[in-house]
């Protein structure tokens, strides 16, 4: 092998090295924070929420077992306005008590593991009180469908950022 060929050779495996160095040095891209399954539906945070949707949002239904306990909004859209600006088409469920646009309600607490609830309430907008029925039905862990007197209305549940 002639001088040339050698330091060829020699400079093509410093050069290879040198290439394998830099690949190795090459950090990989942070994947960033995980998108939640439930992005769709999240609220505002906790410190920008009312007291009553909190309580709503973060109570235990696997130890109640009442599944219309919830923040509840026509879209799961509309979950990121709740409690921000006015708007219609939401309902905030405790144990015993109703608040939407314009109107709280109170009632008995409904029975554990219905899939289907019938409630006499109690409401007040502004000084008016007067009695409503509210039906609750079910549609599965997400959907509800929410009656008031007679007027059915399909509702999503909303979730806490965590």
């Amino acid at each position: 092998m002639s001088r040339p060929e050698k330091i060829l050779i020699a400079a093509l495996a410093v050069l290879s090295l040198v290439l394998a160095g830099c690949v190795a040095q090459t950090k990989p891209k942070p994947s960033g924070p995980k998108t939640p399954e439930n992005f769709h539906s999240l609220m505002p945070p906790q410190s920008l929420l009312r007291d009553d949707t909190i309580e709503a949002a973060s109570h235990d239904r696997a130890q109640s077992r009442l599944a219309y306990v919830g923040v509840w909004a026509k879209s799961g859209e509309a979950c990121a306005m709740m409690d921000q600006t006015a708007f219609e088409g939401y309902a905030v469920i405790t144990p015993g008590t109703l608040r939407q646009p314009g109107e709280t309600c109170a009632f008995d607490q409904g029975e554990p593991e219905q899939g289907y609830l019938q409630f006499e309430a109690s409401c007040k907008a502004g000084r008016k009180s007067r009695t409503r029925q509210l039906t609750v039905y079910m549609q599965d862990a997400e959907k509800m469908q929410l009656g008031i007197d007679g007027t059915a209305r399909s509702l999503t549940r909303c979730h806490l950022p965590e």
